[in-house]
């Protein structure tokens, strides 16, 4: 049925244009045509953080942008490979490590690279409640209940940024101040970090903000001079909200029926452009990931309240967001900074192949031709998205053939992303990564296309018309040797 649907798109197209010759991009789409189909069994809940909602331990942080768990679990069942020992799966971006625990309790040994520290904690406090017994989890949140009838203040002030300033009430800063002094006299280690964590997890449900797309939307009640009257709705008091998610935490380690998986799991902390390159040839039998999406959505900015807490400033904060994966307007090009570094490690060979596949990329430059024409005439709301489509691809090409070379002979690499689309030109971010695929050396195997796409903007729907984008898992494999 996709093909059909796909033919009769092409000829759309090719008969707006009266029969001329095809573009790039429809020459790339004509090449894996063949490789689209619907997968029925993935729907958008199971590819996006809807599942995890009421998940165990997946629902302890609000973390959108993640797969669920079952995702995680239905490509494991699917391409395990046949081996006596345990099988390895990466998660090159690991986001909250869905991939990570989850293969962890099926048996897997897991390695996942992560930048954004807010994601690092939650892997982390995943791992550490494997090994927190139950009473002492129960006997602490029986005092932090006695504490909280008097309950006193610390010294602590909370670190905020500029962007965040105001997002509590003086009550709420108070009743932060004092649970981290509570924490103080917690003695079991992971017990005190999982009590920590449950402060940073609850940290937007007590603010007067929601992360809403590439930024915070800021409550009417907060007292900022704003253009909108948006109302978050109810905003719990901390010590309710902290005792549902502690309660919550407690109710998860309960259900864990002693079962054991941490020691399955690595996690490594920084970004995989730096990180893929000194991990082992054929090291890996399966590869799952979903990257940041080339939608200018600014993690830095999403998750401003958590990183103010974790203790970045002002000058941190610039700087993560600068070496994130390009996915929005501030970002710098890393393509120096990419050279020097593969130079270091004396893989300039490494560096060609990649390089050369960027830059040979027929369909990529001919839509950023486009956007930088339409940058020159005034005509895109930001000047810098054609900057940042081209490094996003530029990064992307890296990261794909390093997938490449980790990936052991027969193994998988599945990973998530969706198309995007500025000023009404598409760009094609399924076909193009799979061709960088290809020119690694790895067989596209299937781009699934989910049965519903996704809508362009609102302001794109009214200047271009509605035009749905296409959703897909891209599975790729590695030639037997």
């Amino acid at each position: 049925m996709l093909e059909r649907i796909a033919d009769r798109r092409t000829s759309r197209r090719l008969s707006g244009r009266h029969q001329k010759a095809l573009s790039e991009r429809d020459r790339l789409y004509e090449r894996y045509a063949s490789k689209m189909s619907v997968n029925p069994d993935l729907i958008r809940q199971l590819v996006s953080f809807q599942a995890n909602k009421k998940e165990p331990f997946y629902r302890w942080l609000k973390f959108k942008e993640a797969f669920s768990s079952q995702l995680v679990g239905y490509f494991i069942d699917r391409f395990r490979p046949e081996t006596k020992r345990k099988p390895r799966i990466l998660d090159p971006f690991a986001g909250a490590g869905t991939t990570l625990t989850t293969s962890g309790r099926l048996g897997w040994r897991a390695t996942g690279i992560e930048l954004l520290p807010v994601g690092t904690a939650a892997m982390k406090a995943r791992l550490k409640a494997d090994g927190v017994a139950v009473k002492d989890f129960e006997s602490y949140l029986a005092k932090l209940q006695d504490w909280i009838q008097k309950p006193r203040t610390g010294s602590y002030t909370f670190p905020h940024l500029g962007i965040t300033r105001g997002a509590f009430s003086k009550q709420t800063e108070e009743a932060i101040s004092s649970l981290l002094l509570f924490i103080e006299h917690v003695e079991d280690q992971d017990i005190r970090y999982l009590f920590w964590f449950a402060c940073l997890a609850v940290l937007e449900d007590v603010s007067f903000t929601r992360k809403d797309g590439q930024y915070l939307r800021w409550d009417k009640r907060s007292g900022r001079k704003l253009k909108s009257s948006f109302d978050k709705g109810k905003i719990h008091s901390f010590w309710v909200s902290i005792m549902q998610k502690l309660g919550i935490m407690l109710d998860d380690i309960r259900w864990r029926n002693g079962s054991a998986y941490a020691s399955n799991v690595t996690i490594l902390e920084g970004s995989c452009l730096d990180i893929l390159p000194t991990l082992a040839e054929n090291s890996f039998d399966m590869v799952l990931t979903s990257p940041p999406y080339c939608n200018r959505y600014d993690y830095t900015r999403t998750y401003a309240l958590e990183l103010a807490f974790l203790g970045y400033g002002e000058d941190d904060v610039k700087s993560l967001r600068q070496t994130l994966l390009s996915a929005t307007v501030e970002n710098k090009t890393k393509r120096d900074y990419l050279f020097e570094a593969y130079h270091k490690r004396s893989q300039e060979a490494r560096y060609a192949k990649a390089f050369g596949a960027f830059s040979n990329e027929k369909a990529l430059h001919e839509v950023l031709m486009i956007l930088y024409k339409l940058r020159d005439q005034r005509k895109l709301n930001n000047p810098n998205i054609p900057a940042m489509i081209e490094n996003y691809f530029l990064e992307m090409c890296f990261v794909v053939n390093e997938l490449a070379h980790v990936t052991a002979p027969g193994g998988k690499i599945v990973m998530v992303n969706d198309n995007v689309q500025y000023h009404g030109e598409e760009i094609p971010v399924d076909t193009i990564l799979s061709h960088f695929a290809e020119v690694a050396g790895l067989k596209v195997e299937e781009i699934w296309v989910l049965a519903r796409g996704k809508g362009n903007s609102s302001q794109q729907m009214g200047a271009h018309g509605r035009k749905e984008l296409r959703k897909c898992v891209y599975v790729w494999s590695k030639p037997t040797e």
